[in-house]
């Protein structure tokens, strides 16, 4: 009797399990206003993968594009878990914002917010340039600005739908880039970047203007006592 009580009890604890291990997520595409709507889902392995949203300004081709979007992930601990922002120099800049969830179905749900750029010099610099072929890029020193206290050397290659496009760009940027490594794809809201090169380090401070000069009055000063010595042995002489 307890047997086949266990045989028939059996089905449904397995379809329970494989319930509980299946993630729902939220899917979107478009503005903020798109994302915030209700829309698709999709389904994931709980136990590799999750729920993710992303926020995206960028202005990588001469024109700012702001983009959000809300998917599911295969592969949930590959992923950048910090906001990333670079400069690049000359008005171009990348800022990605992504959050990541597999905790419970459409965890995923809110619309996360696109980084703010900061104006604020930081007192460190770095080689800026972007290019889409060239490797590597022609790069300028240029000041750093806020949180971005990181020099980045990046190459591969930007995927947006079926459009792949090389590129090059060194820039200051956040800490965060240090988990950006070679094969690793970052994910934004429109486009795939995928990585042949990766280099993140620590910035270098930018040299303080009139230190030349304070420097030789302070020379000056030591020297001062001979030289009077001097001039006093040639007005006696």
């Amino acid at each position: 009797m307890m047997v086949s009580f266990i045989l028939c009890l059996l089905p449904a604890l397995l379809a329970t399990s494989a319930q509980a291990a299946t993630l729902t997520c939220k899917t979107c595409v478009g503005s903020a206003d798109a994302c915030r709507a209700a829309q698709g889902t999709c389904s994931v392995d709980k136990a590799t993968g999750g729920c993710f949203s992303v926020a995206e300004e960028i202005t990588l081709v001469g024109k700012k594009t702001t983009g959000f979007a809300s998917r599911c992930t295969d592969y949930y601990n590959l992923g950048v878990k910090d906001p990333v922002t670079i400069t690049l120099g000359n008005g171009t800049y990348l800022r990605i914002n992504t959050t990541w969830c597999n905790t419970d179905n459409n965890c995923n749900s809110a619309v996360p917010e696109v980084p703010k750029g900061s104006t604020t010099l930081n007192g460190l610099q770095c080689p800026t340039c972007f290019a889409l072929s060239a490797d590597p890029c022609d790069s300028h020193i240029a000041p750093c600005t806020g949180d971005e206290t990181y020099c980045i050397d990046f190459a591969g290659t930007a995927q947006r739908g079926s459009e792949i496009s090389p590129f090059a760009v060194k820039g200051c940027a956040t800490a965060s880039t240090k988990e950006i490594k070679v094969g690793i794809t970052l994910l934004s809201a429109l486009s795939m970047f995928t990585f042949t090169k990766a280099i993140s380090k620590p910035a270098e401070k930018t040299p303080t203007s009139g230190a030349s000069p304070a420097l030789g009055k302070f020379s000056f000063a030591l020297y001062l006592p001979g030289l009077t010595g001097l001039l006093l042995v040639k007005l006696l002489s």
